[in-house]
């Protein structure tokens, strides 16, 4: 009996620790505060005034959106630049690597979209993106069918000449696509009717009756491979000397689930000379808290949604 119990308890233990369930534990350091409050009153440790979101960034600049979805231009220290207002009736956009913002700006007729930029070069003044329409016509006239069956010398209905009218001018607009792609740099896919194609002396807007994205594919990979990077790939991890799990939260349905377990990650961090601590609530074990930008009197941490300034107290 004592063997088939202990068989059990084995099973059960598998079961948890696949299902990432891991053993609990007290708070090795209850003196210490949860963040942001902390242990030295010479650092200020204070949260952003405005809210960010989307943010991502290149070797100058940090771009992001606000709970508005407004756009903000930062520096790499997170200091605002500039705030462009969402513009009205907007619905999509791109920021490409140069930190250029191209957005659309919907009509009732998709041929008469706008296509619209801000640009750092340009001091944020909104310009319009000259566009080319290429689409087939929305229908064909009595006079395409009877000029076609008279070239033809067909005596086949009218209707069934519709695809051949069609099937033409699909070719041609895909003879063209293929031209635009002769000293092509990047694409920046807007709606699966537009995209912007730039170019080394002038872009515009392209506008299709169809995702003609794949018709750029090899374009498309290189500009998503050099597009502007997520802010995870600019977090580092803080000083950490101990994580402790407090407990195992479940999620799933009736089929699958799995636990995630919880808890602090003890942080210490330094300004100059002096050095403070805190607990950073964290699941799975990960930082909780993670460095942004970091120089000798300031440090901007990333606490899930939030950022903080941590300077010293003058």
């Amino acid at each position: 009996m004592n063997h088939t119990l202990r068989l059990i308890f084995l099973i059960f233990v598998f079961i948890f620790n696949s299902c990432g369930y891991q053993r609990t534990e007290e708070d090795k350091h209850p003196e210490i505060p949860i963040f942001p409050e902390h242990t030295n009153n010479k650092i200020s440790i204070k949260e952003f005034p405005f809210y960010l979101t989307n943010i991502k960034y290149n070797q100058k600049n940090v771009f992001a959106n606000n709970e508005n979805g407004d756009w903000l231009v930062l520096d790499r220290k997170f200091n605002k630049i500039k705030q462009l207002n969402k513009p009205s009736g907007y619905v999509h956009s791109y920021i490409s690597k140069d930190g250029t913002i191209y957005f659309l700006k919907p009509k009732e007729k998709t041929e008469l979209n706008e296509v619209y930029k801000f640009s750092i070069k340009n001091n944020f003044k909104k310009q319009k993106i000259e566009k080319l329409i290429l689409k087939s016509r929305e229908g064909v006239t009595i006079r395409d069918s009877l000029n076609l069956v008279y070239k033809n010398q067909t005596n086949e209905y009218i209707d069934s000449l519709t695809s051949d009218i069609y099937q033409k001018e699909e070719k041609l607009i895909s003879e063209k696509i293929k031209k635009l792609k002769s000293n092509l740099i990047s694409i920046f896919p807007l709606a699966n009717e537009v995209s912007v194609l730039k170019y080394e002396n002038k872009e515009f807007a392209l506008h299709t009756r169809y995702d003609h994205t794949n018709e750029f594919k090899d374009v498309l990979e290189k500009t998503r491979l050099d597009e502007l990077k997520p802010i995870w790939n600019l977090e580092k991890s803080p000083k950490s000397f101990g994580k402790v799990v407090l407990g195992n939260s479940f999620s799933g349905n009736h089929y699958v689930g799995g636990y995630t377990p919880y808890g602090y990650n003890y942080v210490e961090l330094s300004l100059n000379n002096e050095t403070t601590k805190f607990k950073a609530k964290n699941s799975n074990n990960g930082n909780g808290v993670n460095i942004l930008y970091k120089n000798k009197d300031t440090i901007i941490l990333n606490d899930f949604e939030k950022l903080y300034y941590i300077t010293l107290k003058k």
